[in-house]
């Protein structure tokens, strides 16, 4: 199995940084081949074809998530294409650090809760929330219904449903990694 680790990291400090790195360097990483994506080396306009050629090359998804990677166009993309593709999928949420006599804030929310479907008949549309005024449900793909074998309950839910959220500490991260990736493996219907 190939994972694609995909952040942004001009969405962490310094600090962050470091501590994502050596989670990376946790036992049970070295057992799984990762493709690691760093968007903030790729350029704007380029960033969705650099994801979609990710993905379609690996077989799971990994998306590191700072205080604001919520607001980009970039992780709900991710959401969209990923779910289309009904890739695994996780989130890797680094948590608050105390750094000296400050704490410094990296936790923000997943960014697939911005991220819904709908099932309508024989097909499910992606939609995903405007930016700006995050009231506004924009369609961005329709795919076959049949093609999706997510676990999915109802009519309409949020790909974060599909997509859970974890904390990505070294300790935690060692301990719990491959029951993260069961449960994204079953969450995925495979």
């Amino acid at each position: 199995m190939v994972f694609l680790a995909l952040y942004d990291a001009g969405d962490f400090g310094l600090f962050p940084q470091t501590r994502i790195a050596q989670a990376f360097s946790a036992p049970a990483m070295k057992e799984i081949e990762i493709v690691r994506l760093d968007l903030q080396k790729i350029p704007q306009r380029k960033r969705f074809e650099v994801i979609r050629e990710n993905i379609d090359k690996t077989d799971f998804i990994a998306l590191g998530v700072g205080t604001y990677t919520f607001m980009h166009a970039w992780a709900h993309f991710t959401g969209i294409y990923g779910f289309a593709k009904n890739r695994p999928m996780l989130v890797a949420n680094e948590v608050p650090l105390h750094t000296g006599w400050e704490v410094e804030m990296t936790e923000g929310p997943n960014p697939f809760s911005r991220v819904q479907w709908r099932i309508h008949g024989r097909d499910i549309g992606l939609y995903s929330l405007d930016n700006v005024f995050e009231v506004i449900w924009t369609l961005q793909k329709t795919i076959p219904r049949n093609s999706v074998h997510y676990r999915l309950e109802g009519e309409v839910g949020l790909v974060e449903e599909v997509a859970p959220m974890y904390r990505w500490d070294p300790v935690v991260v060692n301990r719990n990694l491959f029951k993260w990736i069961e449960r994204s493996l079953w969450l995925a219907g495979l």
